[in-house]
């Protein structure tokens, strides 16, 4: 069983048939629950999640509840740190611990291997220079790249996506 963390952009593709990767989110939703992969929600996704749709109407059964904890905040002020240390652009200098680092974090925690997102501009972006400079170990499947599972046992080898 590996664990996989979702993030919220997932979670609205997931939910809205109507966006241009729902089928693809579906796809390794399914892919997860058949191979028996922990699908992890964080409750900071829940509570973005919440502002815009109700996750009941999510099958909240299959998913492990994690909640954000004293070690989670730990590891997120740690990326942070790095981040406003190593500043790319005059955004990422910020006071703000953002979700997307405290998620990072607990998925970095709970051993997660990947992160299952649409979001291309901060998520996968940090996670890329929190790997580049050994702070973090997980890596993104973004939904728009189509369904790829190999890449969530081994986010390493990229697939060509055939």
């Amino acid at each position: 069983m590996v664990p996989i963390c979702v993030d919220t952009s997932f979670l609205i593709t997931f939910a809205d048939p109507t966006r241009p990767n729902h089928r693809t989110a579906v796809e390794y939703y399914r892919h997860c629950l058949e191979a028996g992969h922990l699908l992890c929600l964080s409750t900071l996704v829940v509570a973005e999640f919440e502002c815009g749709q109700s996750v009941t109407d999510l099958p909240l059964a299959s998913f492990h509840i994690v909640p954000f904890n004293f070690r989670h905040a730990m590891e997120s002020a740690k990326y942070q740190k790095f981040l406003k240390s190593n500043p790319v652009e005059k955004t990422e200098n910020r006071n703000v611990v953002r979700n997307d680092l405290k998620i990072l974090a607990q998925a970095q925690l709970e051993h997660c291997t990947v992160i299952l997102t649409e979001d291309a501009n901060t998520l996968t972006k940090w996670a890329e220079r929190l790997r580049a400079a050994n702070l973090c170990g997980i890596s993104t499947i973004l939904l728009k790249d189509g369904f790829r599972p190999d890449e969530l046992t081994n986010p390493d080898q990229k697939t060509l996506g055939i």
